[in-house]
């Protein structure tokens, strides 16, 4: 059987509903205190004034409805009115000649007289204590003593307000509860479409996201789940981006597994070829040592998207030795490798990653690159701060529609097949030099060719 709360779509009171009942009521009865404080101190005040006559609103009421009874029906209309009155609470006016006597022969407290006297003399806006003048011309003095007042009761004569009552309290009691579930459900809404999602998270549902659920809050419950939905956006990426590698790397290694494979079973078959068999097994192993090295070099600067910038040193004579080494490389393929750079330009990170980087983006210009032509390598300070790397081949260029796609592991592209690599080199030189704050982009010449540009941050020997 469904609760109250389950069936009106409230929150179940839960620890935060009564955290917030808790220190809502906390908060009215601070706020009660200090009330009580004023209206104690007011007290006083009035006590002061006039210790021994009520001087609150009952007062100014019972005073007033018989002085009107006086004006009006004369003494016996007011004597009747007090012997006769049935009301829900009390008449204790005095009503009191020039003599001092009371027409009710009630007995009249000398100081009480005294008070409301001086009263009359000294203010005119008092409804507590009033002068009525009968038909007969007799002045009389209505006013309410103190000692007439219930002994239970003996704030009735200063308070301005009714006192509490039961019904006050339920009301109280029942605004205060339908706050703090307004309240609650208000807070806890967005945080359980937040607790919810993370469960779903958690078992797999990579898709969760709570931005529609939330709507357009503006608050700190509503970055939570923006924050939410951006970390369960980047993890799906990475974990989809290690699935892909995996996949990926599963199939690069299945074919020279094959390979090597076959190799052994013709081994076996034609003992005759069984060295020409071993160097293609060796030639095997060298490619899936290769391909696992790569790998794991891409696999350590997908786990570090940052490096610290422990080292400086100059690009200019890094990029120096790098071609030197690709020129030792070509010299008998009858390609060219041309650089332009000069002066001194620092670097501050690893300069082994960015080694790495920009010989694997020679290295893949140098195989897209025919016989005879030429690959151009160039520094320039592209901005402020900058310093950008071009590496042009001298091949026939790549689809517009693979341009983004080149830095993606194990890609090749249409052409691919004449490639030697496993299509790791580009991603891994992207990578690296996002590690070093910089960015990697491709676009082809305007004369054919593919020209990768590698932008890094430049440092000072200040910093």
């Amino acid at each position: 059987m469904k609760s109250l709360s389950a069936l009106l779509g409230l929150p179940v009171p839960s620890r935060l509903f009564w955290k917030i009942f808790g220190s809502l009521w906390l908060a009215i009865g601070a706020i009660a205190f200090c009330v009580d404080f004023v209206v104690d101190a007011m007290f006083q005040a009035e006590l002061r004034r006039a210790p021994d006559l009520s001087i609150g609103y009952r007062a100014e009421l019972a005073t007033t409805l018989v002085a009107t009874t006086l004006r009006h029906a004369d003494i016996e209309g007011a004597r009747q009115l007090l012997v006769e009155w049935t009301g829900k609470r009390e008449l204790p006016v005095l009503v009191v000649n020039a003599r001092g006597e009371d027409i009710l022969a009630r007995t009249v407290p000398t100081p009480a007289l005294a008070q409301a006297l001086a009263l009359l003399e000294t203010s005119t806006d008092e409804r507590y204590v009033q002068r009525v003048v009968t038909r007969s011309g007799e002045p009389h003095v209505l006013f309410v003593p103190l000692l007439m007042l219930p002994a239970s009761a003996p704030h009735l004569h200063v308070y301005r307000y009714a006192e509490s009552t039961r019904a006050e309290m339920f009301a109280m009691l029942l605004v205060s509860l339908l706050f703090a579930v307004g309240l609650t459900w208000y807070l806890y809404r967005p945080i359980r479409h937040l607790h919810e999602a993370n469960r779903r998270f958690a078992a797999g549902d990579l898709d969760t996201r709570v931005g529609q659920l939330i709507g357009d809050r503006r608050d700190e419950i509503a970055d939570l789940g923006r924050d939410f939905d951006d970390m369960a956006g980047r993890v799906q990426s990475t974990i989809e981006a290690q699935s892909r590698l995996l996949h990926d790397v599963s199939h690069e290694l299945r074919s020279p597994l094959a390979r090597m494979q076959i190799a052994l079973e013709l081994t076996r078959q034609t003992p005759t070829k069984t060295n020409e068999m071993l160097e293609r097994i060796a030639y095997e192993i060298e490619r899936l040592d290769k391909v696992l090295g790569e790998t794991l070099t891409l696999s350590r600067l997908r786990a570090t998207p940052e490096l610290p910038g422990d080292e400086c040193f100059n690009l200019v004579e890094l990029l120096v030795d790098i071609v030197e080494d690709a020129r030792f490389e070509t010299a008998n393929s009858g390609r060219q490798i041309e650089l332009q750079a000069h002066g001194d330009i620092l670097i501050a990170g690893r300069s082994e990653l960015v080694r790495s980087a920009i010989e694997n983006v020679i290295r893949n210009a140098i195989v897209h690159t025919p016989e005879g032509a030429a690959v151009g390598v160039g520094l320039s300070s592209s901005s402020p701060g900058l310093a950008t790397v071009m590496v042009c081949d001298g091949g026939a260029g790549v689809p517009s529609d693979e341009l983004d796609a080149l830095f993606e592991p194990f890609f090749r592209g249409r052409g691919g097949e004449k490639a030697l690599g496993y299509g790791l080199g580009l991603s891994i030189a992207r990578h690296a030099v996002e590690a070093h704050g910089g960015q990697v982009s491709a676009s082809n010449a305007v004369g054919g060719g593919l020209c990768v540009s590698l932008t890094l941050p430049v440092t000072t020997l200040d910093e």
